[in-house]
């Protein structure tokens, strides 16, 4: 049943005769797959969007060496409106919208893509931890990606990269997989649009500890907008296919206060058959949860300090078939999806199968807590008080983030935990999930720190209070300040940075946007518009934020 399913939907998504394909370029198909092992976990990774699975069978064993897979496959979604028009990027279980290398800063399609069709691999303590100035760097070291867009941190104070004299790639976690996309590579077949125009960098990572992190692995998606136009109404999110162990016996649910996506067994025991192993007695729950959204300019979530919920706008789970509720094949129907609406643009609704049973809005689907009965859980789908549960089956939806507008070379930041958690029971399972939810989003700046010969990030399962982080802003000066004051910074994370000037009432009154990630840098940033008074100065750089008070005096 699972192969005849995927033969259906990969056929569905095909273009039919003589449409047209799209303006894009001439790369072959990614070919390059590796694997992540880390902790207590075995991952395949491609690099065209596809995780897990591409064909192959599929790899995300947890625990690692036990045999039994927890997830089938995930893949990235990114759509939007250009010119008005429905764009995506991404796919379900292919054909595949993403094609190995970056872009020309103009967006152009490249021709080819196969010097790219690789990936980076980092090992924390064989690459880092022995490496400093007057050492000799691994291979792995020197040939870091930088000339193709690989940040790195910047340790001996000149610019540029120079791994002789200290400079390290940018890594995250004890073992790290570094790879480059685009989504102009090749034609669009399987959601059917133009291209985005974008280019996404992606860190795939983990940490060799134990308990919640070492359950866990993390994907973090840098997202330029190469083209030449702004991305409007943009979302990003996953599809995901759960298959925790045998596929056929699994609930899906949502943890809003977490904006996780989960997957956890209809009863307390995961039956094997001739071609899958199950988990048996005491299954566990696995969950992909956004711990990070956060953008060049400042605006989203990670950036604000929002709480883990306003990380996630929708999940949906498709059904299949040709309803409105069925799996998505345009740009316009995954666009739906990623904002908590059915293919024709209507609104989810709470209870049953979300549509057509109440008149109550909801983008997530069953975001109950089935722990604890409390509505709308598959295990109560059709009401508070009903003993009537959903009919165990192959789980998969999308979960989705947005809207926001993306201007051309603006980026944005995503980092996607997969967890997994195993209890009592199958619904302790659940409640141990969602405490390693919690865990996660309370220590996320000691997870998504990049990492240092000096750093220890982990001891025990526990964030080490040995962590550190090159990121900081000095005092103001002039202060007081008459017209223009000047403020030294600094933080190894390539990319962009806002400083934003707040009054006492706490309005912005000022931005200004820098270049980031060449060590130790001064702005300076004219204050004459502004009236005499106390003002504070904020420096944002992706998750990371500080700020210092100046007063404006004449």
């Amino acid at each position: 049943m699972r192969w005849i399913a995927i033969t259906i939907s990969i056929m569905v998504s095909l273009p039919a005769e003589g449409q047209d394909l799209y303006s894009t370029g001439t790369c072959d198909p990614a070919q390059a797959e590796t694997i992540l092992e880390v902790g207590n976990v075995r991952a395949r990774l491609f690099n065209d969007g596809a995780l897990f699975w591409k064909g192959q069978p599929t790899i995300y064993e947890v625990p690692a060496g036990g045999g039994v897979q927890s997830l089938f496959s995930a893949n990235l979604l990114v759509a939007g409106l250009v010119d008005n028009q429905y764009r995506a990027a991404g796919s379900r279980y292919g054909p595949y919208e993403f094609w190995p290398g970056p872009l020309p800063v103009d967006g152009t399609p490249p021709v080819s893509c196969t010097e790219f069709d690789r990936f980076w691999n980092l090992d924390f303590d064989s690459d880092l931890r022995a490496h400093g100035p007057g050492r000799n760097p691994t291979d792995q070291v020197k040939n870091w990606p930088v000339d193709h867009g690989a940040p790195f941190t910047e340790v001996n104070g000149i610019s540029g990269y120079q791994p002789e004299d200290g400079d390290l790639p940018l890594m995250f976690g004890d073992r790290q997989v570094f790879w480059i996309m685009n989504d102009r590579g090749g034609i669009h077949d399987a959601f059917h649009s133009e291209p985005l125009g974008l280019e996404v960098r992606v860190h795939a990572f983990g940490f060799d500890t134990v308990g919640d992190v070492g359950n866990a692995t993390f994907y973090r998606y840098h997202i330029i907008n190469r083209g030449s136009e702004t991305i409007e109404q943009m979302a990003v999110g996953m599809h995901v296919d759960g298959d925790l162990g045998n596929f056929d016996d699994d609930y899906l649910g949502t943890d809003t206060t977490s904006a996780m996506f989960y997957f956890y067994n209809a009863d307390n025991f995961d039956e094997s058959d001739s071609t899958v192993p199950g988990y048996g007695e005491s299954p566990p729950a696995v969950g992909i949860s956004i711990v990070e959204a956060s953008s060049s300019d400042g605006r989203l979530p990670s950036d604000l300090g929002a709480p883990p919920s306003a990380f996630l706008t929708s999940t949906v789970f498709p059904y299949g078939g040709a309803g409105i509720e069925g799996d998505p094949d345009t740009a316009e129907h995954i666009h739906h999806f990623m904002n908590g609406r059915w293919k024709d643009g209507r609104l989810r609704t709470e209870g049953g199968s979300g549509i057509w049973f109440s008149e109550a809005p909801m983008p997530f689907w069953t975001p109950g807590d089935p722990v604890q009965g409390t509505y709308w859980s598959e295990i109560n789908p059709l009401g508070p008080v009903s003993d009537r549960s959903s009919p165990p089956a192959d789980r998969h939806g999308v979960m989705g983030f947005g809207t926001f507008d993306l201007p051309p070379d603006e980026s944005v930041q995503f980092t996607f935990a997969v967890l997994w958690a195993r209890g009592d029971d199958h619904l302790d399972s659940v409640s141990e999930l969602r405490g390693a939810a919690r865990f996660i989003h309370e220590n996320k700046a000691a997870i998504l720190a990049p990492r240092t010969p000096q750093t220890n990030q982990f001891e025990d399962g526990n964030p080490s209070s040995a962590t550190e982080f090159p990121f900081w802003l000095d005092e103001p000066y002039p202060n007081p300040a008459d017209d223009r004051i000047q403020v030294e910074y600094s933080t190894s994370l390539r990319g962009n940075a806002a400083f934003v000037v707040h009054d006492i009432l706490g309005r912005e009154v000022l931005r200004s946007a820098v270049a980031t990630g060449t060590g130790p840098d001064r702005l300076s940033l004219d204050v004459s518009g502004l009236s005499e008074g106390v003002y504070s100065l904020s420096f944002t750089s992706w998750s990371h934020s500080t700020s210092k008070t100046f007063v404006v005096m004449r």
